[in-house]
């Protein structure tokens, strides 16, 4: 259960790294004469790198959205597994067919 919550963090932070990142292709445009200025700039025409940068910012936020319903996944089958463990515990007490003893119709255990 450790391991599940420790995966949904994990999950969680990249969800944020991909969030940033995809908002950095968005906002973050600078196209120069020299290569060495150029910021998220590929081709020569403005519009194209717009479009361009607009793909890449959508792939971003829908790993983000991917990662973080992998996170929520995660937590709650973790939270799921513990309330079953813990309802184990207080289920054991009761007397099965398979122990020896014998169960009349009478003395079932109230549910």
């Amino acid at each position: 259960m450790k391991g599940l919550k420790v995966v949904a963090v994990i999950m969680f932070i990249i969800a944020g790294i991909m969030l940033y990142k995809g908002y950095d292709k968005m906002t973050n445009y600078r196209s120069s004469d020299y290569s060495s200025l150029n910021v998220n700039a590929y081709v020569g025409g403005d519009a194209y790198n717009y479009i361009i940068n607009g793909n890449y910012a959508t792939g971003f936020f829908v790993l983000a959205i991917g990662s973080a319903i992998s996170g929520f996944i995660c937590l709650g089958t973790s939270m799921i597994m513990e309330t079953i463990s813990n309802t184990k515990v207080k289920v054991e007490g009761i007397p099965t067919q398979s122990s020896n003893t014998k169960i009349e119709d009478d003395e079932l255990p109230p549910l």
